[in-house]
């Protein structure tokens, strides 16, 4: 039972690690392809800036073609040049501006709107010219810093975000390992609890069997056992069968050699770990399985009247049969379920007194 627990629980355990990581890199390769694909956002947007850069080569190279104009024919149509002029410097001063571009913008618009006049000169037209010169340089600086501040916190948010996903990583982890420490310490619990107990003082001196007193350890012991490893645990009773007439026609010291015999037969059966066999009283026997299920008990309880039987043990005063015989009450103990001790040996209880109202040896599970 135990191998197959832990099987399980390592298998649970990998599963829930894999799920883990899958979904931390999953997570993760998320993330950067959206911090890369924002990456490619900022860099359409540096290098659109450079829309409004080309609007003002345009500008300062119509404002050129204009003073050529004018130095070449007398009767120059300016007015052709300012339609090409206003409409790529209304362009660019609408774009967006952050307040301090605005300022220098604000500047230079001034001087832009003057210029569409006949009385400008050329000289104010190579001041203007200098201006627009002015504002590309300073619309490529401004571009420049603004994606190298971006790079500096895209370079950031990468080393954030691969640190916190490390992080992640190790604390999930730390909480698998303390989910494994936490079963193998409530595991350990139950080795101590076992060993701490094991003494001549907690046998019976007659069946070599766990006595009452240990029985109420365990007993009381075992829905914190249950809860805590979330285990269904089984408590049995037998009693053998006709028992005082056994001992009326065998004498007394048949009787306690009678007693040895099925008390041997049940503990060579239930000799695993976890498998706890006592001596309640008697010719009453108690039974605590931790990690079972009701079908395999049911095997078990079918098994273990059939042994019995097989002894061939003579009770010729038996209303049943020619050997002896026993008849067994079971209970489950689910985990969680938060049953009282007093309950669970009532149930068993009954499902005895069940098993001997119905012809007995035989078992009844509850």
């Amino acid at each position: 039972m135990k191998k197959e627990f832990y099987k399980s629980l390592v298998f649970k355990l990998s599963i829930l690690s894999i799920i883990i990581i899958i979904s931390l890199l999953t997570s993760s390769i998320l993330f950067n392809s959206q911090i890369d694909k924002l990456k490619k956002n900022i860099d359409k947007i540096y290098f659109g800036n450079y829309i409004p850069v080309l609007k003002l080569h345009d500008i300062e190279e119509n404002f050129k073609d204009l003073i050529t104009c004018i130095r070449t024919y007398k009767k120059c149509n300016r007015e052709t040049f300012f339609i090409k002029i206003k409409k790529d410097w209304k362009y660019y001063n609408n774009a967006y501006k952050d307040v301090e571009e605005r300022k220098v913008v604000n500047k230079i618009h001034k001087h832009v709107l003057k210029s569409f006049t006949y009385k400008t000169t050329i000289s104010e037209y190579k001041t203007l010219i200098t201006k627009i010169d002015f504002l590309k340089e300073h619309e490529k600086k401004i571009a420049y810093k603004q994606r190298r501040s971006f790079l500096k916190e895209y370079t950031q948010m990468k080393d954030y975000l691969f640190y916190n996903m490390i992080l992640l990583i190790i604390v999930s982890f730390l909480f698998i390992f303390l989910i494994i420490y936490s079963i193998i310490k409530k595991d350990n619990q139950l080795k101590i609890l076992t060993k701490k107990y094991k003494m001549d003082s907690i046998t019976d001196s007659m069946t070599k069997l766990y006595n009452r007193m240990y029985f109420d350890r365990i007993f009381d012991n075992m829905p914190f056992i249950s809860n805590a490893n979330k285990w269904n645990t089984a408590f049995i009773m037998f009693d053998i069968d006709f028992f005082k007439q056994y001992n009326d026609t065998y004498g007394h010291d048949m009787g306690d050699i009678t007693l040895k015999a099925v008390a041997n037969s049940i503990k060579t059966y239930f000799n695993k770990e976890y498998e706890y066999v006592f001596r309640l009283g008697g010719e009453e026997f108690g039974v605590i399985l931790f990690d079972i299920d009701e079908e395999m008990l049911k095997d078990c309880l079918d098994e273990v009247n059939k042994n019995i039987e097989s002894l061939n043990i003579e009770h010729k005063n038996s209303k049943i049969s020619n050997v002896v015989t026993i008849s067994i009450g079971a209970v489950i103990y689910e985990p969680d379920s938060y049953i009282s001790c007093n309950k669970l040996y009532k149930l068993a209880d009954e499902n005895l007194y069940k098993s001997k109202q119905n012809g007995r040896n035989q078992f009844k599970i509850q």
